[in-house]
């Protein structure tokens, strides 16, 4: 019964890795977005001179299977929303409107642009 129990156990971890592997991306594409969103919120308010990349978000959104106040919703949109309101109040506004188009990779590059 232990040589059958081992050969179980790994066929079973084999066969949840790609379900574990999805759910690793998808937060990873939430989690990415929603910081970017939140850079973009700020980038429309504040930041003239910059565009959004909707159809980046939308993509994004599409293979998340997920909306725009779901993102606003998420701790990584809340702790992005936290981290501007810093660095603006550290180094000024000028200073957050020009990092902005750099500061996000991964899944957030593209939502704002030059």
């Amino acid at each position: 019964m232990p040589k059958l129990l081992w050969t179980i156990v790994p066929v079973l971890f084999l066969a949840a890795r790609p379900a574990l592997a999805e759910v690793t991306r998808r937060d990873a594409i939430e989690a990415q977005t929603a910081s970017a969103l939140a850079s973009a919120d700020y980038a429309e308010r504040h930041c003239p001179s910059l565009r959004i990349g909707r159809q980046r978000i939308e993509q994004n959104l599409k293979s998340i299977k997920g909306t725009v106040e779901g993102l606003r919703r998420t701790e990584s949109y809340e702790e992005q929303v936290a981290a501007l309101q810093s660095v603006e109040k550290q180094h000024g506004r000028a200073m957050v409107c020009t990092v902005l188009p750099s500061a996000h990779g991964g899944y957030g590059r593209g939502i704002i642009l030059r």
